[in-house]
């Protein structure tokens, strides 16, 4: 659990550095669609090959759920969530979803493995949801800072907005993948944000 947590967090971070210092939205909408194609890709020829599965998962079970062995990876849910929501917001807002599902999902588990005594739904627990919307938030904040600091006052409030939109997410979903849902969800709740808070600057 502690190695896969690590590589989620580092592979969302390792994206939003290349997000913020590389790429542009262009290049971020191409890079997202590849990814996912790739990532697609794998799932239809290892189910196909089992033999082929049988590789993939040698060498990526460490980081792999066992369900994951005959179900779709989180990665390629995580990176056709990316590609969905690549086409349609801003740098800021695709930096927050990167940080909430990054920081935020790998806190959550952490904490409610080890402090989770008082449970919500779904195995969830009130301190690892908590552990989720403050790491993801202070993260968020500082990211925007850092890399956006035009927003002013309103990177507070947008990164409030993704830690909270993006622990709800969690926390309920069971159907759907995470790393699916909370991109998606919390890009919406931030893009309705900043396109609001943009709105009333210029009155």
């Amino acid at each position: 659990n502690l190695f896969r947590s690590a590589h989620h967090a580092f592979s969302s971070l390792a994206t939003l550095v290349l997000l913020e210092t590389v790429l542009n939205r262009e290049t971020a909408m191409l890079a997202s669609l590849a990814f996912a194609a790739f990532a697609w890709t794998l799932e239809i020829t290892r189910r196909r090959f089992p033999a082929w599965n049988a590789v993939l998962m040698r060498y990526l079970g460490v980081i792999a759920h066992r369900h994951e062995t005959t179900s779709v990876n989180s990665a390629t849910w995580m990176g056709t969530g990316l590609a969905i929501i690549a086409p349609f917001f801003a740098l800021p807002t695709l930096a927050l979803a990167l940080v909430t599902l990054g920081l935020g999902d790998p806190a959550a588990g952490f904490v409610g493995r080890r402090f989770g005594r008082h449970k919500l739904v779904n195995g969830r627990s009130v301190e690892g949801t908590l552990a989720y919307m403050v790491v993801s938030f202070l993260a968020g904040w500082a990211v925007l800072a850092f890399w956006h600091p035009g927003l002013g006052a309103l990177a507070i409030t947008a990164a409030l907005v993704a830690a909270v939109v993006g622990g709800i997410t969690e926390l309920f979903c069971r159907n759907i993948d995470d790393n699916f849902a909370v991109p998606v969800m919390v890009s919406v709740a931030v893009g309705l944000v900043l396109q609001g808070g943009a709105s009333w600057a210029m009155r």
